[in-house]
């Protein structure tokens, strides 16, 4: 056993070594994490080669949004060592021991909430990297520290997703679904850019489902692909959408849906983790009879309205089955204008969203805040932003509930509530500093003066916009 062990730990070390060495021969970026690795442990190196800051940081004057219910705590000092939250005590109470060899920056009069979570976005359906990058940074600079990319090539995605790890890019950490669907579904040209060099509908990211499917090895395989949840999308049978829900569930591995599924009825996805798109329930209350996904047929959504008695029904049953309602306002404000639609017949405008979404959240059914739309190229902020004030315009959230719907309670839709999502000791460092109180109004999210993710500061005043290229340029 002991000659094992000196095997294991020689190995170790010939593998730092190299690491080093590949590390010190890979280009600029990587140089620049080498350099002052001088005194530092073996265990700093390695997170200075991973990217990973290793001192402490004190923001001192800090105003708080702490905890699940985000209660404001002021006057405080968040000590922060390597990427995570070491402690938060009053400013008042920092003495000698605790500023010992740390870094002091002053907050005073700054609030500072979570990092925010974008829980929708596509980032990878069409791969370009210079698109991806530009959203992914316009979001780190406003405050954005997760994005929970909803299918999409899961290749492009993984290396994203290291290179934000390991701040080769500036980025948000990048959570994202392996899709399933019925085998019809694969025809749609956006699984055929996803999964460019294998078959979509074949591919492990891609994948068909049918009742001869192995349902435990489909899951087994969307998790070996890095994915953080299984998305079921489009032309599935009832029995099929809750049989992935329970094999899902039963792996531990988050699982998202669309509201309905078709030809499932939207009861048939209850018990997932989220379901997105709030307006096809309006949908199913107008056109029940559609059976396959897709706008072949236009619905009429004529005297439908929240308080309809199958859209009623509905959110009650969401209401007991603990599944959170991913909105996407921002997807009818895109294609039915912000203001009453020209022929709200035919278009689920924003107004009914809205609404319909109010009902959910006086039941009582969590919000997570999720855009599926992408702010005009030359707009310095994101879409998250336009979608947390929107949740409040139209669906009458309260500011601090919008709040919510972007950290805690999208944090536990992930799966990752016990590292992300509040301010609270042992979590990451995943933090935005602004200069106006955001409870008294959402759009003092604009006023961000930096972010900090896992531990690393990025200021606003850092960032120059300009304009992100379309993704098929």
């Amino acid at each position: 056993m002991l000659l094992k062990t000196i095997k294991y730990i020689s190995a170790f070390s010939l593998s730092l070594t190299l690491f080093t060495c590949y590390a010190a021969e890979s280009g600029a970026a990587s140089a620049d994490k080498q350099a002052g690795t001088t005194g530092l442990s073996p265990e700093q190196k390695l997170a200075q080669l991973s990217g990973k800051p290793t001192g402490t940081v004190i923001y001192k004057g800090a105003n708080v949004f702490a905890g699940d219910m985000l209660t404001l705590l002021p006057d405080q000092a968040i000590i922060v060592t390597g990427e995570r939250i070491r402690s938060i005590v009053p400013s008042a109470d920092l003495d000698a021991t605790l500023l010992a060899g740390a870094e002091l920056i002053d907050v005073h009069g700054l609030f500072v909430l979570p990092g925010l979570i974008d829980s929708h976005v596509h980032h990878a359906t069409h791969p370009n990297r210079l698109f991806a990058e530009g959203q992914l940074k316009r979001d780190l600079y406003a405050g954005i520290t997760g994005v929970r990319d909803m299918a999409g090539d899961v290749r492009f995605l993984g290396d994203l997703s290291r290179q934000a790890l390991i701040n080769d890019i500036p980025a948000p950490d990048i959570y994202y679904a392996s899709l399933v669907s019925g085998p019809d579904f694969f025809k749609d040209p956006r699984t055929v850019t996803s999964a460019l060099g294998m078959q979509a509908g074949a591919a492990p990211w891609m994948y068909a489902v049918t009742d001869q499917t192995d349902l435990s090895l489909a899951v087994a395989q969307a998790r070996g692909t890095g994915a953080t949840g299984l998305k079921i999308y489009a032309n599935l049978s009832g029995k099929l959408v809750r049989d992935l829900i329970a094999e899902a569930r039963r792996q531990h591995f988050p699982v998202w849906t669309h509201l309905q599924v078709f030809p499932a009825t939207p009861y048939d996805a209850l018990g997932a983790d989220s379901v997105s798109h709030v307006c096809m329930i309006a949908r199913w209350a107008a056109q029940p009879e559609k059976d396959r996904y897709g706008y072949t047929t236009r619905t009429n959504y004529e005297g439908i309205t929240a308080d309809h008695p199958e859209i009623q029904r509905y959110i009650a049953a969401l209401s007991q089955s603990g599944t959170s309602m991913d909105a996407t306002l921002s997807v009818y404000a895109t294609r039915a204008g912000a203001e009453p639609a020209a022929d709200p017949k035919s278009h689920c405008t924003l107004q009914l969203a809205g609404a319909i979404t109010r009902k959910m959240v006086l039941a009582g059914i969590p919000q997570i805040a999720g855009t599926d739309e992408i702010a005009a190229p030359d707009d310095p902020f994101p879409q998250l932003n336009q979608e947390l004030e929107y949740l409040v315009r139209y669906a009458g959230l309260s500011a601090r509930e919008a709040i919510l719907a972007a950290t805690g309670n999208a944090a536990k839709v992930l799966g990752k509530e016990h590292d992300m999502g509040t301010i609270a000791v042992g979590k990451y460092a995943n933090l935005v500093f602004v200069k106006a109180d955001p409870t008294r109004d959402i759009a003092n999210l604009r006023s961000v003066e930096f972010t900090v993710k896992r531990g690393l500061r990025f200021l606003r005043s850092d960032y120059h916009h300009v304009p992100i290229p379309d993704s098929d340029d």
